[in-house]
C-alpha cells in the first residue's frame, strides 16, 4: 500500500496569498494541511477552499513553533512534509520522499537535501545517506523544510517547542534543532538522505547571524537546550572564534551574547 503524504504549510497573515503556489496539481495520496495565523481579516482564496485536498485551520496570534505544532495537529498521513509558503515541490521530491521511508523502515524522521528555485543545492551537503548524527558531525544542518516525520512516530512523544523560532517571545530560531534534540531524547529514529525534496528562497534566518544580537543570544539557548550547560559554553567559544578567524568580526561580543542566552530561563 502506497504511503500517503501531508503536506503542512505554516503561514501568517497576507502570507496566505502565496499558498496556492505551493500547491501542486492534485495527486492521489497527497494532500495539505494549511495552518494559518490570522486576526480573520485576510482573505483566502477560493483556489484553496474549493480543493478537496487542502485542509485549512486558522490559529490566532504569532509563533512559527504554534504554527508548525497546529498544523501537525490536523495531520493524518502517513507522512508528514514540514513546510512554509515560500516552497515549491515537484512529483519526483515526492517520490524521493516514499523511496527513502520504503528503504529505511525503521527512520522515524527522515531529513533531506533543500535547492533554491534554479535547482541548486542550498548547501553542500554528505554525499551518502548516513544516520542524523553522523551527516550533522559532517556539517550537515538541518532546517525545517527539510524535514518529514512518520506522524505515528511522532504523536504524543515529540513537538515543536514554542520557545523557539520566529515570532516567539523570547528566541527567534533554533527551532529545528531543539526539534531534532528533544526527537532523539524520546528515543526516535532519524536519518539523513541525500536526495532533494524542496525548493526554497536561500535567504534563511541563520545567514544574518553576524548582524543579528537576538539570533546570537538565541544561538547559546539552543546550545544549551541541546547539549547542555558545559558542552554549550564550548560550543560558543568555537562559533564566536569562527567568525573572528573567517570574517574578521570581533568575538566578544558575539560569545557575551551566546553566554547570556544559554544562561536564559524559558
Amino acid at each position: 500500500m502506497s504511503l500517503t503524504i501531508n503536506i503542512l504549510i505554516s503561514t501568517i497573515g497576507e502570507r496566505i496569498k502565496r499558498v496556492p503556489d505551493v500547491i501542486m496539481p492534485q495527486r492521489e495520496g497527497v494532500s495539505y494541511i494549511v495552518s494559518h495565523q490570522t486576526d480573520g481579516s485576510h482573505h483566502i482564496s477560493k483556489s484553496l477552499t474549493t480543493r478537496p485536498d487542502v485542509t485549512l485551520s486558522t490559529i490566532a496570534g504569532r509563533g512559527l513553533c504554534a504554527n508548525r505544532n497546529n498544523a501537525i495537529e490536523h495531520a493524518t498521513a502517513d507522512i508528514c512534509i514540514i513546510a512554509d509558503d515560500d516552497c515549491r515541490y515537484d512529483d519526483q521530491f515526492l517520490e524521493n520522499i516514499k523511496d527513502a521511508y520504503s528503504k529505511y523502515p525503521e527512520a522515524d524522521i527522515i531529513c533531506f537535501t533543500a535547492q533554491d528555485y534554479n535547482s541548486r543545492p542550498l548547501h553542500r551537503y554528505p554525499a551518502e545517506d548516513m544516520p542524523y548524527l553522523q551527516a550533522v558531525a559532517r556539517g550537515y544542518y538541518p532546517t525545517s523544510i527539510q524535514t518529514t516525520f512518520r506522524l505515528q512516530s511522532i504523536e504524543g512523544r515529540t513537538a515543536f517547542n514554542i520557545n523557539f523560532g520566529l515570532g516567539s517571545d523570547m528566541l527567534c530560531a533554533g527551532e529545528e534543532e531543539v526539534f531534532m534534540a528533544d526527537a532523539l531524547r524520546a528515543g526516535l529514529n532519524i536519518m539523513y538522505v541525500n536526495k532533494p525534496i524542496v525548493r526554497s528562497d536561500p535567504d534563511t534566518t541563520g545567514t544574518h547571524f553576524l548582524t543579528d544580537k537576538q539570533l546570537q543570544i538565541t544561538k547559546g539557548a539552543t546550545f544549551r537546550h541541546c547539549y547542555g550547560y558545559a558542552n554549550a559554553v564550548w560550543r560558543s567559544v568555537r562559533e564566536a572564534g569562527w567568525w573572528f578567524v573567517h570574517r574578521g568580526a570581533n568575538p566578544f561580543p558575539i560569545l557575551c551574547r551566546m553566554l547570556k542566552g544559554i544562561r536564559l530561563n524559558y
